[in-house]
């Protein structure tokens, strides 16, 4: 059994026994996964697993987001250093960068909606910095959706 199916062994059996309250058992899985997961070409089983992986960090955010709030930003930006990864290597399938490059956008509303209900200079300033950095990245990888939508194949990705 490869690792990556073992990873998603262990992640189906967390999600088969609702322990959704226990993320202290989620935590280990997020931030350990295989680097099989991020692709570059997209399997049934890596499918599950990069979606389960965006869940489990989705998750480990909103646990954190009222008691850990530090912590529950450090989830939503590891989601969004992975996702930008994928999108950045040169060999990852055109529908599993598409995927990321969605995922990504909703991953950077979400982090300035938190930064902004939080308080202080330091939230601000860490607001400007993710639109800077989110206009930079799109604008390096010329994402043009309305275009890659009337040319893709049938996707492959779980949405």
């Amino acid at each position: 059994m490869s690792e990556l199916n073992r990873w998603v062994d262990a992640i189906s059996e967390w999600y088969e026994e609702r322990k959704h309250d226990q993320v202290e058992k989620l935590e280990p899985l997020i931030l350990t996964p295989p680097d099989s997961i991020w692709g570059p070409t997209i399997t049934d089983t890596q499918s599950k697993a990069i979606a389960c992986w965006l869940d489990g960090c989705l998750r480990l955010y909103k646990a954190n987001q009222f008691c850990a709030q530090q912590k529950a930003f450090q989830f939503l930006q590891l989601a969004q250093a992975r996702l930008q990864s994928v999108v950045s290597d040169p060999m990852s399938e055109l529908d599993l960068k598409d995927w990321c490059m969605k995922r990504l956008q909703h991953l950077t509303v979400l982090s300035l909606e938190f930064c902004n209900q939080q308080d202080g200079k330091q939230w601000q300033s860490e607001s400007n910095q993710l639109i800077e950095a989110h206009v930079h990245f799109m604008a390096s990888h010329q994402w043009n959706e309305k275009q890659w939508n009337e040319e893709k194949p049938q996707s492959r990705v779980m949405h």
